[in-house]
């Protein structure tokens, strides 16, 4: 049923029984070797590197693989730890700048809605005093 190797990840110290996560955890948690396409890899971003320093060449082919572009220095300040708080910023900034913008048209909205319901209310009662008037005067406006 369980091989020797699980029988020892469900022990903990002393013999004792090791519930399902715990012996998950400490699986997951063990030691892996590096593959060993890893050493051909960096062997390769080393080489790729100083023959840009040399050349100054953005284009590289290794010996084994295929086309490679190297990142002069200039664009290197991208992959730096604060680029990606820079661009956050900006995101923010944009956000807060957006949300202000909305923010005042819907002011002018509501203000442009308030002197439309005034001017509403001024030509309502400057019309019945027209009525009332003409009224007065004979005219029959009611037909």
């Amino acid at each position: 049923m369980n091989n020797p190797e699980e029988m020892r990840q469900n022990e903990g110290v002393g013999g004792e029984a090791v519930d399902p996560f715990e012996a998950k955890l400490r699986k997951a948690l063990e030691r892996v070797d590096a593959p060993p396409t890893l050493r051909v890899f960096l062997e390769t971003a080393i080489e790729a590197q100083e023959r840009q320093k040399r050349t100054g060449k953005l284009w590289f082919r290794p010996k084994r693989g295929g086309l490679l572009l190297v990142m002069p220095k200039p664009w290197r300040w991208m992959m730096s730890p604060w680029a990606g708080g820079a661009v956050v910023a900006l995101l923010v900034a944009g956000v807060f700048g957006t949300g202000l913008h909305v923010h005042h048209v819907h002011e002018r909205q509501a203000e442009a809605t308030q002197q439309f319901e005034q001017a509403t209310q001024i030509t309502d009662r400057a019309l019945e005093r027209a009525r009332e008037k003409l009224r007065k005067a004979g005219v029959n406006l009611d037909q």
